[in-house]
């Protein structure tokens, strides 16, 4: 997906996930308000090559401009992309960017698969 996000041209967009394994010693609870804000950070990725200045060992959704959901997700680790997916650890369930964005704080975490 991402190469054909790029082959059509579109701008993506990377947002860190807020939380424990990126974040480990955060309060959930602030990891919560930081996941929830409609003012959070993101990395502009018009090319794959701007992936390698994501901050090394954090895990972000991969969102194309004009989306407002995605299951994209991708960390950098030592020079090495690596793409996975979000899954709750609670159900096991997949997750999304909107899907973790859940109605009340929770203090376990998705783990990445």
């Amino acid at each position: 997906r991402l190469q054909q996000w790029l082959k059509e041209g579109r701008t993506l967009f990377w947002l860190p996930i807020f939380s424990a394994d990126n974040f480990p010693g955060i309060p959930w609870q602030l990891l919560y308000y930081a996941e929830q804000s409609s003012d959070r950070s993101c990395w502009i990725v018009k090319r794959i090559d701007d992936l390698l200045y994501i901050p090394d060992g954090i895990t972000g959704w991969l969102l194309p401009e004009g989306d407002t959901d995605t299951d994209v997700v991708v960390g950098l680790w030592e020079g090495a992309l690596s793409f996975c997916k979000a899954v709750d650890s609670r159900n096991g369930k997949p997750q999304t960017l909107q899907s973790a964005r859940t109605p009340e704080p929770a203090p376990e975490e998705a783990t990445l698969t």
